[in-house]
């Protein structure tokens, strides 16, 4: 037993000690009628890597630089690595009056989907393209954002430069999911750091629903949405659980235990893939569009851009869009996640494929078991992984290529200055920039 010199608790943590152990012996033993639950939902093993086809890759960067008195000079900056071929590059330099990291962040995603579609262009047939981040936040950040500006309580005009960005960035994701699906190419979305809760709700409710029949209905809804809806009747209809089933149900509405936790749980740690499970919308967004349809939310929107705008010219774009957006938004794909362990010691990669057009909408979580697609994506990964620092080389390689560092900025910074007094005007930059690589990306961590 180890030995804790001066410390005065060490008798009363003894005796707390063995009280616990009894205690969880107790509960260990009430609850061994169920056991784990199982892991029909994950595939161990990995596909073996192939050849056959092109990689691309597409990550973006950015910062912003304030303006002395008002306002501040956004950049962002997008890179497409291509396997064996020529990069795609964007680059975007706007001033909007407001000084917010979520029009920032708009901006560099819109960026990085016009990238990918002019890519798309490029792959020959049976191409794969990563995308770094999440397809789900990105559009769900992209509603929200629109969604915001639409209701009566936006105080800051941010919210009207992130949805007008936000709204283009909708329209371009469309637009990369049509045209890739017309000329044979996969979209994947990977993220490294996330933290979803979708797949273990799923599986533990309805694994403590198929023992408990009075809970289904309740558990049915609840996984129409994600986040979890109807948290609180399932908090108290706790109640009706069996004590051997308790613990599973508690799991399942712990807040802190995630995806990544209970595929470790429950799988172990050797490489493998999990079925594909799809991401429902929000039910607070779902709410908000079913009151007038999305061209209702787009219409909103637009009068309140139009309002706090005035006469200028990003009123005009909302008013433009608020035409075509309804129809493309319309169009929207849904997400089809799966993680995917590379290695045994890795954390696993988040990794979504875009669904049929307009099923964004669809209510419910489906799980079902991956086909050849998802295999191809899975050894395409694997083909690309050089440990858990460099988990894919193409994603790396665009990452690396994109990211603004500070020294770039600043470099940027003065020849805007030198460009734009040669011109006769004198820009009062505030020296307190921020880059992309400071900033939290909303979509690169998942709730």
């Amino acid at each position: 037993m180890p030995r804790l010199a001066g410390d005065w608790f060490i008798d009363l943590f003894t005796g707390e000690a063995e009280k616990l152990i009894e205690s969880l012996r107790g509960r260990t033993t009430a609850r061994q009628g169920l056991g784990a639950p199982p892991a029909y939902w994950w595939i161990p093993g990995l596909p073996e890597p192939h050849s056959s086809g092109v990689v691309a890759a597409v990550d973006g960067g950015g910062g912003l630089e304030p303006l002395g008195g008002f306002g501040a000079v956004y950049i962002a900056r997008a890179y497409g690595y291509v396997e064996g071929g020529e990069p795609e590059r964007g680059l975007e330099l706007r001033f909007y009056p407001v000084r917010e990291l979520r029009v920032l962040d708009a901006l560099r995603s819109w960026l990085e989907h016009r990238v990918a579609v002019r890519l798309v262009y490029r792959l020959p047939p049976g191409s794969v393209l990563l995308m770094d981040g999440s397809l789900w936040a990105t559009v769900t950040a992209g509603l929200t954002a629109v969604a915001k500006l639409a209701s009566r309580g936006v105080q800051s005009l941010g919210w009207v430069y992130a949805a007008l960005l936000s709204s283009y960035m909708l329209a371009e994701v469309s637009e990369l999911v049509r045209s890739a699906r017309e000329r044979g190419i996969t979209i994947a979305y990977v993220s490294k750091d996330h933290g979803l809760r979708a797949l273990k709700e799923k599986v533990l409710l309805e694994a403590v629903a198929e023992r408990v029949r009075a809970l289904q209905p309740l558990v049915s809804r609840a996984l129409d949405y994600y986040p979890l809806a109807l948290r609180e009747q399932l908090l108290e209809a706790r109640r009706l659980v069996p004590s051997e089933l308790r613990g599973i149900f508690d799991a399942a509405l712990d807040m802190s235990y995630r995806d990544t936790g209970f595929i470790q749980d429950t799988t172990g740690p050797g490489p493998g893939y999990s079925w594909l499970l799809r991401l429902p919308l929000p039910q607070r967004l779902s709410q908000v569009i079913s009151r007038g349809g999305l061209k209702g939310l787009v219409e909103r929107a637009a009068a309140k851009a139009e309002a706090l705008l005035a006469e200028e010219p990003e009123a005009e774009e909302f008013r433009s869009l608020a035409e075509r957006l309804p129809r493309l938004l319309d169009e929207l794909p849904g997400s089809r996640m799966l993680y995917v362990r590379l290695n045994s010691s890795d954390h696993p990669l988040l990794v979504e494929l875009p669904g049929e057009p307009g099923c964004y909408y669809s209510p419910g979580r489906v799980l079902e078991e991956p086909g050849s697609i998802i295999e191809e994506v899975v050894a395409t990964l694997r083909r690309g992984y050089a440990g858990p620092e460099y988990y894919n080389i193409p994603l790396i390689a665009a990452h690396m290529n994109a990211t603004l560092s500070s020294s770039q900025l600043t470099s940027y910074m003065r020849l805007l200055e030198q460009l734009a007094a040669a011109r006769g005007l004198q820009l009062r930059l505030a020296r307190r920039s921020l880059i992309g690589r400071n900033l939290p990306r909303r979509r690169r961590r998942l709730l």
